[in-house]
Parts: structure tokens; C-alpha cells; sequence
């Protein structure tokens, strides 16, 4: 088995490959070393927590998109991130320029996808109100993590990876009142393939391993997670908007 002699040729610090050492001697232990997309990769499980089931709604003519609440006391940094010198320079890895991230690209998403309904998808401020026959999509962010970026292109098998849950609430306005139509919760789980680490130690090219496995760390960070998040989200929302027509 040949040593992997220059572990900074993977981008990553010295003393970053260090800490993720006593994971890496478990990954060593497994055996056959492949890299894989598909059904590893990151998914997102979706659970219905309640629905509506009452008498028929009218149909709603626009559908207002408020951003999820995001909480930046809850949002865990990724520590081996936040102190490289053009982060430190930027201020981009902070718990609230995370947690603002996050709600944007939420939202963009999540409007692109609605708007195959043919329905203005208007997004909106927290403070407005909802006008009659709307659509109301409001939630919050559960749980904003970015993980270790170090730990999943080195190490792999689902080891740093980000996490991301969300509760969203849809509901119509009527002229009388606001109407839950569909209340869900979504989680991104991890993906596990294989960090860099392990296949280059077994004998593979680590330049070419180092690339591989920093391409398919982008499936797993949290902004990859935000966007398959907004997308089953949009499709929970297209079912609780056909219940009302």
C-alpha cells in the first residue's frame, strides 16, 4: 500500500488531514473503495404532519413566498472553513451571512419551481399581509448545519456532512380566515460516498482522487442541501395547492 506523501496536494492543510485520521482508519477497514452518485447522494425525506381534509376551497390566484425563519444562535459553522484568511477577509462563514444565504437561495428555488403553476409566485416581506385567495408559504429552518468540509473530501462515508431540516406551513387565504392546507418537516440526510483519502491511500492517483472527491463534496454541503430541500418542498406545496381547487 503506498503512503500518501503529500497530503497538500489535495488543497487541504496538514493538520486538517490529521484530525481526520483515526476516521480514516475505520474507512481503511472497509475494503473495496468506489466512488458513487446516484442513489448516494444527498435525498430528502419529507413527512406530512397534517393536511387538510375539510369542505372544497376556492382556487388561490397568486401564491406569496415569506423566507424561513432562521434562528443564527442554531447555525453550526464549519470550524476548518471560517478561519481561512479570504473567509476571514469576506465574513461570509458567520452564523447570520449562513443563515441569510440559506434563506435566499430557499426562496429563489422555491419560486422558480412554483412558477410551472402558471400562478404569480410573489416573494414577499415578513411584515406583509396576505391579500384574499392567496397562498400563504411560510417556515422555518430547524436545523442549519454546514459540517466538516475537511472530513468529507478526505474521509467520505457521510463523515462531516451538512445537515439541513426545515418545517413549512401552506395556507389560503379566505376572506374570513387562514386555512392550514398542509403542514410538513424535511430533512436532507447524508451522502456517503468515499472521501480522498482512503482510494488514494490505497494506491490511486491522488490528484485525480482529490478532484473527484472535491466535485462530489459539492452534493453534500448545505447550500447543495438548501436547493433539493426548496425542490420536495415546491412539490409538497403543488399537492396542497391542488387540494384546494
Amino acid at each position: 500500500m503506498k503512503a500518501l506523501r503529500n497530503p497538500i496536494r489535495f488543497g487541504l492543510p496538514t493538520r486538517d488531514i490529521a484530525r481526520a485520521l483515526p476516521a480514516l482508519a475505520i474507512v481503511l477497514c472497509v475494503g473495496s473503495i468506489s466512488f458513487a452518485d446516484g442513489p448516494l447522494a444527498a435525498k430528502v425525506k419529507v413527512t406530512s404532519l397534517q393536511s387538510y381534509s375539510g369542505t372544497p376551497l376556492p382556487k388561490p390566484d397568486k401564491i406569496l413566498l415569506y423566507d424561513l425563519v432562521a434562528d443564527s444562535s442554531e447555525v453550526q459553522v464549519d470550524a476548518s472553513q471560517k478561519i481561512r484568511p479570504r473567509h476571514l477577509i469576506t465574513g461570509d462563514e458567520k452564523p447570520e451571512e449562513i443563515a441569510h444565504k440559506a434563506q435566499a437561495a430557499f426562496s429563489e428555488e422555491l419560486q422558480k419551481k412554483l412558477a410551472t403553476t402558471g400562478l404569480s409566485v410573489q416573494h414577499v416581506a415578513a411584515d406583509t399581509a396576505p391579500s384574499d385567495n392567496s397562498l400563504v408559504v411560510q417556515g422555518t429552518f430547524v436545523a442549519l448545519q454546514q459540517g466538516t468540509k475537511t472530513e468529507r473530501v478526505v474521509v467520505g462515508m457521510g463523515t462531516g456532512s451538512a445537515a439541513l431540516q426545515t418545517k413549512v406551513d401552506v395556507r389560503l387565504k379566505t376572506p374570513k380566515e387562514m386555512v392550514l392546507l398542509s403542514q410538513f418537516q424535511t430533512e436532507a440526510t447524508k451522502s456517503k460516498n468515499v472521501g480522498a483519502a482512503a482510494p488514494a491511500a490505497a494506491g490511486m492517483d491522488p490528484a485525480a482522487v482529490a478532484a473527484k472527491s472535491t466535485i462530489t463534496d459539492r452534493k453534500k454541503t448545505l447550500n447543495a442541501y438548501v436547493s433539493k430541500t426548496a425542490d420536495a418542498s415546491a412539490a409538497e406545496i403543488l399537492k396542497a395547492r391542488a387540494g384546494s381547487s
